[in-house]
């Protein structure tokens, strides 16, 4: 298969293994204790989970498209959106490098 269909990143098993740290982080953010402890120190819960300084770096960036490049599920991303208050439309905006205006503009 491809990894890109469309100029989407497919998620591929290989991508999934690559940011397992970083999916299981992303999936711990479900509680509200998790969420304290993630928003109080990012990169110290991000460390403590297993994930690695370029998956904290990439988090810290809100870099989005280059956490779905590096194997994140879009998923468990809408869970650090949340905890960090970006929205599924604010993440949407930033892989499809529009500004929220235009994402929201092109009926998206």
């Amino acid at each position: 298969m491809d990894d890109v269909i469309a100029g989407c990143h497919v998620f591929t098993g290989e991508r999934s293994a690559n940011s397992y740290h970083l999916n299981k982080m992303a999936t711990s953010l479900r509680s509200d204790a998790a969420r304290a402890s993630f928003i109080a120190d990012e990169a110290g819960y991000m460390r403590a989970m297993g994930c690695d300084e370029r998956e904290i770096e990439l988090v810290g960036q809100r870099d989005w498209k280059a956490l779905m490049q590096h194997g994140a599920s879009i998923y468990l991303l809408l869970k650090i959106g949340a905890a960090v208050g970006h929205s599924l439309p604010q993440i949407g905006a930033h892989t499809a490098g529009m500004t929220l205006a235009e994402f929201q503009a092109k009926g998206h």
